[in-house]
């Protein structure tokens, strides 16, 4: 179950993905995830719950997911968090495994490959940021049968061994459950 914490789904970029704030109520300090498109919107949000945005995460670096980026740095102070080879201009190239804090909030990132080489989910607080990784009844597109294999593998692993109860967010469609896709998805 989702804990205590700021949370807002906005649509962001040319392509009108999922772009997710996240931020501890406690200390105030918040993360953008997937910020493909910056709006007027995000930063009345941000003014409004007088969170401090630190960081930025990208579960890939498909062009509709990091669009925003040169918008969020001019107007905040992050570290950006990406894949190895992902983004470019990221700070922290990730493997998978890692713990990000966001104030008093603790993120794993976990490598999902196939979508991209180096995609990242974000878990943590009951939640999973997934990208175009898993979506409610869905998979993200690869460019071979070897890297849907692998995609697969990795959701089986890494994402399937979470709680049933697990929120997934993906950046395209609607919130869902790791439960629900376990056993509803048809690509599983």
């Amino acid at each position: 179950m989702m804990t205590n914490f700021i949370f807002k789904r906005f649509t962001v970029g040319g392509y009108g993905i999922n772009g997710f704030l996240v931020a501890d109520p406690e200390t105030r300090i918040g993360a953008f995830i997937d910020p493909g498109g910056f709006s007027t919107e995000i930063d009345d949000f941000i003014q409004e719950q007088k969170i401090q945005l630190n960081s930025l995460f990208f579960t890939h670096g498909h062009w509709d997911h990091t669009e925003g980026l040169p918008d969020f740095n001019s107007r905040y102070k992050t570290e950006s968090y990406a894949g190895q080879g992902e983004v470019q201009d990221a700070e922290h190239q990730l493997q998978g495994g890692e713990m990000i804090e966001v104030g008093n909030l603790k993120f794993q990132a976990i490598s999902i490959q196939g979508h991209t080489p180096h995609g990242m989910s974000f878990y943590g607080h009951g939640c999973v940021f997934t990208g175009d990784a898993l979506m409610c009844g869905s998979i993200g597109g690869t460019i071979s049968s070897k890297a849907a294999q692998c995609q697969i593998e990795h959701i089986h692993k890494y994402i399937f061994t979470l709680p049933d109860e697990t929120l997934v967010f993906p950046a395209h469609g609607p919130m869902t459950t790791v439960g629900i896709e376990k056993t509803s998805n048809p690509f599983f």
